[in-house]
This record gives structure tokens, sequence and C-alpha cells, in this order.
């Protein structure tokens, strides 16, 4: 009992220290792009000046990332750098939403020679594609017109740190500050004054821990997790939902959270409607990754990571919120499971063209 006390300890530990060390590798991947200078910057924002490219390449690059938190902090440390601006940066975070949702509906694959199975699982995955599928569909051009999502999020960081988007959310002297710096000036020493090499290290050492993060929190948190779903978790909507937000923090993605239930709904466990609120709270779970990320940025890094926050919880609050447009997703999941019991090359067809066959040939052809 003692060891394993320990054990847990270590692996808290260890959870602090990827922590820190995933805060340099965003710092100094931020830092790199400011060196590399306006020519960095104007390919990077030319590439996604366009806000459909921009909603394309987030969907895509999330897709080969496997994690939208990933996308996420990436482009909070662009946006802290100057190197991407945030209209540009609401669209990508917008397409990640969409590309998060691959890991889980490969997950349901498992289960593609047991028809019964296969169509529950398949049902389940597929219901967190069509929300955020249609959150994307309903927002995406409002927030074109309006910018609601960008003047929120603006007027939330002006309320914490003013209206000046350039300045630093942590000062000099902050502790915090000085340590992550610190921790990327010795990451420095070993790129030969090379920025694209600081660039490509700092990127490896945020992919890296937050690999570690998520492995490390998914063997502390999520070994007795099943156990409770159906008969604490899932007795009412609100509950679901606060649990996926709750859990995805802890686990720090919504992928995981959301693949985790797939099985359970495979083996009758779990109903569709169970399982959909609680792949909403997973979405707004995801997104205190990129909130992490922005501590170590600039006021505007904020607003894009605010943005992300507030994107996922207009989604709820209109779809869930919406009789209506509630019933959309489930029926889209249940019509597109029965297709795939009937014929096995539907859900392969469907992978491919949603989160490759699109995105990619949209990306291609704006070239």
């Amino acid at each position: 009992m003692m060891n394993e006390s320990k054990y847990v300890w270590f692996k808290i530990a260890g959870i602090f220290a990827c922590l820190y060390c995933f805060l340099v590798g965003i710092n100094g991947m931020s830092s790199a792009i400011k060196h590399m200078g306006a020519d960095v910057a104007e390919s990077i924002f030319t590439t996604t000046s366009d806000p459909i490219i921009a909603l394309f390449i987030g969907v895509f690059a999330t897709v080969l990332f496997q994690s939208s938190s990933t996308t996420t902090s990436l482009i909070v440390g662009m946006v802290s750098s100057g190197a991407l601006s945030l209209a540009g940066a609401v669209p990508m975070i917008m397409g990640a939403n969409i590309g998060t949702t691959v890991t889980n509906t490969i997950v349901s694959m498992g289960h593609l020679n047991r028809n019964n199975e296969f169509k529950r699982a398949f049902a389940a995955s597929t219901v967190h594609d069509f929300f955020n599928i249609l959150s994307v569909m309903i927002l995406f051009p409002l927030e074109m017109a309006f910018h609601g999502i960008q003047r929120s999020a603006e007027w939330i960081s002006s309320l914490m740190f003013g209206k000046i988007q350039n300045v630093e959310i942590l000062t000099a002297k902050s502790p915090i500050k000085v340590a992550i710096k610190s921790g990327a000036k010795f990451v420095e020493k070993f790129t030969f004054d090379n920025d694209i090499v600081y660039l490509t290290l700092s990127v490896f050492i945020t992919f890296a821990m937050l690999y570690a993060l998520v492995k490390t929190l998914r063997s502390l948190v999520l070994k007795k997790v099943e156990v409770f779903f159906d008969e604490y978790i899932f007795k009412t909507a609100m509950r679901a939902i606060g649990f996926g937000i709750v859990l995805t923090i802890m686990v720090q993605s919504s992928s995981i959270t959301t693949s985790l239930v797939v099985p359970l709904a495979g083996a009758g466990v779990l109903t569709l409607r169970q399982i959909f609120p609680f792949t909403l709270g997973a979405n707004i779970g995801t997104t205190v990754t990129a909130l992490l990320a922005a501590i170590t940025g600039t006021v505007a890094a904020l607003i894009a990571a605010i943005s992300h926050l507030l994107f996922n919880i207009f989604g709820i609050a209109v779809i869930y919120g919406t009789p209506f447009l509630r019933i959309i997703p489930l029926s889209c999941a249940e019509w597109i499971a029965d297709q795939a019991v009937k014929n096995k090359l539907i859900p392969i067809l469907y992978l491919l063209l949603i989160f490759v066959g699109v995105p990619l040939t949209t990306i291609l052809l704006s070239r």
C-alpha cells in the first residue's frame, strides 16, 4: 500500500514536470518564430488569410496530430509571436474541433465484424462528429460576418489585462515567467543559434510533453472510471456534461475521454443519448490546454484561447439548448450507423472523405 502511494505521488510530480516542459516548449516555439522574422510570419499569414482555408487547415492539422490540444496550443503560440492574426486563428480553432473527433471514430472500427456492436459504437463516435460539424456550420458564418466570438474573447481579456493585445500576461518579474524563460533559454543552447532547429526542438518538446501528460494522467485517472459511468455519471445530461469537462481537463485530451465511451456503447452499457452530452463536456474540457499555453504568451494569445472556449460554449448553448437542433446530430449518427452496417465500405469512405479528402483537397486547391 505504501509503495502504491509513493508511485501515485511520483506520477503527480511527473505531471508537474511535464506541464513545466510543455510551457517551456510553447515559449521556445513563440520565441523561435519571433526570431525568424517577417518572412515566416507573412507566409503563415498568407496561408491562413482565407478563413475557409484556415478552417480546413485546422481540421487537417488536428487529424495529423491526433489532438486538438496540440493544434490549439500551436495556434496560441503563433498568435503570441505575432505570426498569426486572431482573425486567422479563430477559424483554425473551429476546424480543430472537427479534426479531433477522428480518433473515437477510428476506435469504433474495432467493432466492425459484429454488426449490432458496430452500429452502436459507430453512432456513439459519429454523434461527436456531427455535433462539431453542425456547430461550425452555424457559428462559422456568423463569426465571419460579426466576429462575435473574437469580440467576446477580447472583452473578457480586456477586463483581466486591459486592451493592449501585445502585452505579456505574466510580467518579466513573475517567478513563473522567469522559470519558463530560463528553461527555453537552456533549450536554445542546444540549437547552435539556428532558429529552425530551435523551432523544431520546441515543437518536439511541446508534442512530447503533451503526449507524456496524457499517458500519465490516463494511467492515474482512468483505470477505475468505467465502473462508475453508468451508475453515477450518466443519470442526467448536466451530470454527464460536467463529468466530460472534469475528466477531459484531468487527462488533457477529448480524444481519450470520448474514445473511452465508444466500447461501452458497443457493449450496450450506454445509449447514444447518454453519451451525447458527455462528448459536449469533453469539448469544453479540451480548451484548458490552450488556456495553459496562453499563460506564457501575450493577451492576444489569451484571446485566441478564450475564443476556443467560447466557441464550444456557444455551440452547446445554441444546439443542445434548442430541441429541434439537438436532435440533428443524433439522427445523423443513427442514420449513418444504419448505412455502415449495410455496407462496410461506408465508414471507411466516411473517414477518408470527412477527415482527409475534403480538407486536404480544399487546402491544395487554394495554392
